[in-house]
């Protein structure tokens, strides 16, 4: 049951976000020939989302990658691209102080009143991780990572440009020295 919540909340990473505060984060390897590799293909995915997800994803990263010369290839690819998409529980605490202090008056010395207030704020975060490798020597050469807050009230199409949004980010300085 729990593993369906989760997965379920996976879903929501590009299913929502609130604003457009999506963080990124790109590695590779500087020793891969990336003026080599022309073709690619998808493999699969530990701990897929739905099939809805899945789709949004692919679709994107396609586009994406065609849109850098990149041709899909089920044959014989140079590279291979795998996602996930964790998410966990966030908590904050916002605590407020109002009121006047103590202190001595003209009256001597005096008493403060005031009140605190402690608001705890809860919400999912959600990730996109997206690996590549290099087909031949199975070795990864290229990850990113693309973070932001969850709001599971999305329609289809927000969801839609939040996974273009997060892959366009990731995407952006791909492949790298280019």
């Amino acid at each position: 049951m729990m593993r369906r919540i989760s997965m379920v909340a996976g879903v929501a990473l590009l299913a929502a976000a609130c604003g457009s505060g999506i963080s990124t984060s790109t590695d590779y390897d500087p020793s891969a020939s990336f003026a080599g590799y022309s073709t690619y293909d998808w493999i699969d995915s530990e701990g897929h989302v739905d099939d809805i997800t899945t789709s949004r994803i692919r679709q994107s990263v396609d586009a994406a990658m065609a849109a850098r010369g990149f041709r899909k290839d089920t044959r014989n690819p140079d590279l291979a691209i795998s996602y996930q998409v964790p998410t966990r529980e966030r908590t904050s605490f916002n605590t407020i102080n109002t009121g006047w202090g103590g202190g001595y008056g003209w009256g001597g010395w005096g008493m403060g009143m005031g009140t605190t207030t402690t608001t705890q704020t809860n919400w999912t975060e959600g990730s996109l991780i997206l690996a590549m490798f290099d087909t031949g020597s199975k070795n990864m050469v290229w990850t990113g990572t693309a973070t932001t807050d969850l709001d599971e009230n999305r329609t289809p199409q927000e969801r839609q440009e939040l996974v273009d949004e997060a892959v366009g980010k990731l995407l952006e300085g791909f492949p790298p020295g280019s």
